[in-house]
């Protein structure tokens, strides 16, 4: 018994090898790309705000303090606090982002600050 299969939409490129010729279903456009795009502009606004130096000393403290809120109103609505840990002498937190018009990327990063206390600053 032997069965015969038709493929569509496929060109042999190498011996051996195929790909799949670009159809309908590929020229819609990706969300992730856009979720990166809009990831990379509210990340950068928020990293680049901490260069003043108030709202870094006010992440400093929330950090320290393990304050949700104030850190949250700090990274924007796309984000939010994981979860407070120590790592050593550090005090850190844990943020999830999520991007894209269908949440198709989410990102995750720790902010780490010495632990010199809630109060110093």
């Amino acid at each position: 018994m032997s069965a015969k299969v038709k493929f569509s939409n496929v060109k042999v490129v190498r011996k051996n090898r195929a790909r799949i010729s670009s159809s309908s279903c590929c020229k819609k456009q990706d969300g992730a790309v856009e979720g990166i795009q809009e990831a990379g502009e509210d990340l950068c606004d928020f990293f680049c705000s901490l260069r003043n130096r108030q709202v870094a000393a006010k992440l400093v403290r929330a950090i320290r303090c393990k304050n949700r809120k104030v850190i949250e109103d700090l990274i924007g609505n796309n984000c939010n606090v994981v979860c407070f840990f120590n790592q050593g002498r550090l005090s850190c937190v844990r943020i999830s982002c999520v991007f894209g018009e269908c949440c198709d990327v989410r990102i995750t990063f720790d902010i780490c600050v010495s632990n010199d206390g809630c109060t110093n600053l």
